[in-house]
């Protein structure tokens, strides 16, 4: 583990401990971090553009050798708290090795917290199982013996990038609509670190148009870039230089490439021009060795289970692995 930031004042609110480890409490702003962190989500920078309120960071640490072991975030409600505040998915972020019954002692203090401050729930959106197979595995079963079950579990659809062209992974019919929209003059373009004005209108056009409503309000869905904004990718998709389709992917660690939102115009429906968008993230994905394109869950803007979405994502070479929202009860 690396050395941690010593420029805030580490002055815990309460603290913990059992055999070899301790747990702290802080406000997010003055607690200690690891200099390396492996997803983005977790990093000071990007927690404190998800939301103006106050968030609470508990670091489990180890007694004998003084270093961190994980984080967890997360944003105090009226009655029901949630992990992370505003942000794909949040929980548990392991940072170095360490045991299960480190982590359940971990979410026995986080439960002790939000009941002593008078939460009468906490919601904790977990990544996707596929990001790391093993931690997910042993915060699973943390979460289990501290009383946090799951609430939703979601299908999570990704695709493994390996040595074969897009174009050879996806249905026929896919590779048929990718082929047609190239003729007809579909061009793609990628741009770095930048969610212009522009760029979030069309969304939020595209987001209407089909009766839905953007993921991240208008007002924060600007911030997120700022901070780190090498990680946010946005790819256009035009026809006669307007644009027809947007995608926004985040890279969220060295190893994946998450699509955090996209939208289209329905009139050129007939186009697919998403699949050109899934086709350009996957080539920047092998041209900087990521090895997985997290495509997200299959459900509407009810929370239901969209199967044309799920179908279209399987199409295009998604595979399908689990997303699970635990809740605890106090």
């Amino acid at each position: 583990m690396g050395p941690i930031s010593t420029i805030f004042t580490h002055t815990p609110l309460r603290s913990w401990t059992n055999n070899d480890a301790v747990v702290e409490v802080f406000p997010m702003p003055e607690a200690p971090f690891p200099t390396t962190i492996p997803w983005l989500f977790f990093r000071r920078e990007q927690l404190a553009v998800q939301t103006s309120d106050l968030i609470y960071s508990f670091i489990l640490i180890s007694k004998e050798s003084g270093d961190i072991l994980s984080l967890f975030h997360c944003l105090p409600g009226f009655h029901d708290w949630i992990s992370p505040p505003l942000a794909p998915f949040g929980g548990i972020m392991p940072v170095a090795h360490c045991r299960g019954d480190q982590l359940t002692f971990l979410l026995t203090c986080i439960r002790e917290w939000v009941i002593y401050h008078g939460g009468k729930a906490l919601t904790i959106k977990t990544a996707p199982s596929c990001y790391d197979p093993i931690t997910h595995q042993l915060c699973h079963h943390s979460y289990l013996a501290a009383g946090f079950l799951p609430n939703h579990t979601y299908s999570n659809a990704y695709i493994p990038i390996g040595g074969e062209g897009f174009d050879r992974i996806i249905e026929p019919s896919e590779r048929r609509r990718l082929s047609n929209g190239k003729k007809r003059g579909l061009q793609v373009t990628m741009k770095q670190g930048v969610f212009d004005k522009t760029t979030e209108d069309f969304l939020h056009r595209c987001y209407q148009v089909h009766g839905y409503q953007l993921p991240v309000p208008p007002d924060r869905l600007a911030l997120l870039p700022g901070t780190c904004p090498e990680n946010y990718l946005v790819f256009t998709n035009r026809f006669e230089e307007e644009p027809v389709a947007v995608a926004v992917m985040v890279r969220v660690g060295d190893r994946i490439l998450y699509h955090f939102m996209s939208g289209y115009l329905p009139e050129y429906r007939t186009l697919s021009p998403s699949v050109m968008l899934f086709e350009a993230a996957f080539e920047y994905c092998r041209s900087k060795e990521i090895a997985i394109l997290d495509l997200g869950i299959c459900i509407d803007h009810f929370g239901n289970p969209k199967p044309s979405l799920s179908r279209f994502k399987a199409n295009i070479g998604g595979l399908e692995c689990e997303k699970i929202v635990y809740k605890a009860f106090f």
